[in-house]
């Protein structure tokens, strides 16, 4: 297991403005996830496509759970 401190807060900002989301765990996974070039699993695709939209650049993959 990794253990991630939670202390980007300047990306997580950045990227809550340009994604127009206000969910900073969300923004902080997608920070995490672009830095260390990993997907993301999640069960709320929904709200973590618009942040991951937010950086086109580095996109990361994203797989829902439970898989549909």
């Amino acid at each position: 297991m990794v253990v991630v401190a939670f202390d980007d807060g300047p990306e997580v900002g950045t990227l809550l403005a340009r994604s127009g989301s206000s969910d900073v765990v969300d923004a902080h996974l997608v920070v995490v996830a672009v830095r260390r070039s990993e997907p993301i699993l999640t069960g709320d695709v929904h709200d973590i496509e618009s942040l991951t939209a937010a950086v086109p650049e580095h996109r990361p993959p994203l797989f829902s759970w439970p898989p549909h």
